[in-house]
């Protein structure tokens, strides 16, 4: 792995989850795109994945570092209210890079589709996100979005979006 991010933007921003129906589309594709290519591990293991109940296929931004399979986070929070978090263990189980590679990591500066094993249930902030029914993004700009990160990062994240937001009101109010 390589060295630890700046904790100023050390999370994985994602806008949205895939339906069951999503998920079908987002593996037909990559199926269809990968019909005269060299499958790897990671894409068998994708294409056979079936989603359990504490399992849950999202759509990032792009990611601030470069993070390996079952890299294990611990927060999940609004990002634009960080005082909304929910502190739970879950795996990273998939990646697809710029959502139809799989691959064995996320990596830095690129979109991902990845799929998070929660330990428990599926925390309740994450059905606020916006629902995808097909592979193609739907979700509108201005929709609520989840971070990402490790807990030991998250005070120091949620500060620095405290700060870029307070930042924000006084200039508009200049």
């Amino acid at each position: 792995m390589e060295d630890h991010i700046n904790t100023e933007r050390s999370y994985i921003e994602i806008d949205a989850y895939f339906s069951t129906t999503a998920i079908k589309c987002v593996k037909e594709l990559v199926e269809k795109r990968f019909e005269n290519r060299l499958k790897s591990n990671f894409y068998y293991d994708f294409i056979n994945w079936d989603k359990a109940e504490n399992e849950m296929l999202l759509a990032t931004f792009r990611a601030p570092d470069a993070l390996p399979l079952f890299e294990i986070f611990d927060c999940v929070f609004n990002k634009n209210n960080p005082e909304e978090y929910v502190f739970q263990k879950c795996k990273l189980i998939h990646s697809l890079w710029n959502g139809w590679v799989p691959e064995g990591s996320i990596s830095r500066g690129n979109n991902h589709v990845i799929a998070l094993q929660f330990e428990n249930t599926i925390p309740e902030i994450v059905y606020r996100l916006h629902e995808e029914n097909q592979y193609r993004p739907t979700a509108p700009s201005d929709s609520f979005r989840l971070g990402l990160c490790f807990k030991s990062d998250f005070p120091m994240i949620a500060k620095n979006i405290k700060a870029h937001f307070d930042k924000k009101r006084n200039d508009e109010t200049l």
